[in-house]
């Protein structure tokens, strides 16, 4: 791989840690709040990234955050990257279980 593709993995993976690391420091309350989807546009290294958060409300009431990178590749092929927490009533997060996080990536 070379350096330039390292370096932007590196953005990418960074620049979702920093959303996830912002969300998981909301309130309960807040995250209650977010939209179902949310998406923005940023600039890594000269590359577009597509960086979308997702809300769902799962089956036992807790709330689970996911914040999901896509990076336009070649003939339509891109990568994605994402990683996220699920948050109860008592505000305690945990990661996302392989299950929850595979449909995000």
């Amino acid at each position: 791989m070379c350096r330039q593709s390292v370096d932007l993995q590196q953005a990418v993976t960074a620049a979702v840690s920093n959303k996830l690391a912002n969300l998981s420091a909301k309130s309960l309350e807040e995250l209650a709040s977010l939209p179902d989807q949310s998406n923005e546009e940023v600039d890594l290294n000269g590359t577009r990234i597509a960086l979308a958060v997702w809300h769902d409300v799962l089956p036992s009431k807790e709330h689970l955050i996911a914040v999901q990178a896509y990076k336009p590749g070649k003939l339509g092929v891109g990568r994605m990257y994402a990683d996220g927490f699920v948050v109860n009533s008592r505000n305690e997060q945990r990661k996302l279980t392989q299950d929850e996080w595979a449909p995000f990536s």
